[in-house]
């Protein structure tokens, strides 16, 4: 008797020149919208203050929620940084996660459950070149 499942696949890519600037450059933008969140988050700020319906404890309340978030987005973005770091150091020809799918596959009895569920894609510059099973 068989039955069909879904197993978790690995996505690898494979470090080129290529995929770093293009890291990079997704890890710069996300940086850019950080800003720029961060610009209009003030900008707002700014014009809640300058109403008369905000109380002086109310300004204190939402200067303190704006330094939080300030923080988390500092945090955020020194993060980004490190990653950026990171990527700079990767070794061309290594391999890297880049994250998971899903793929139906049937077993039967006696199959060695492990080996079934090790699955593997490595993709370089875009395009599959590696399909690996069974290295549980």
């Amino acid at each position: 008797m068989s039955m069909q499942i879904l197993r978790p696949v690995t996505l690898k890519a494979k470090v080129t020149e290529g995929l770093k600037v293009r890291l990079t450059a997704e890890m710069n933008e996300a940086i850019h919208i950080l800003d720029d969140e961060m610009q209009q988050l003030e900008s707002q700020v700014k014009r809640a203050q300058l109403t008369a319906a905000i109380n002086p404890q109310q300004q204190m309340q939402l200067r303190q929620a704006i330094e939080q978030e300030r923080g988390r987005r500092a945090d955020k973005k020194a993060q980004l940084q490190e990653e950026i770091e990171a990527v700079a150091g990767l070794p061309i020809g290594s391999e890297i996660v880049q994250g998971t799918a899903q793929s139906l596959t049937t077993i039967d009895v006696g199959d060695d459950f492990d080996a079934v569920m090790a699955m593997e894609v490595l993709i370089e510059d875009g395009k599959v070149i590696a399909i690996r099973k069974g290295d549980a």
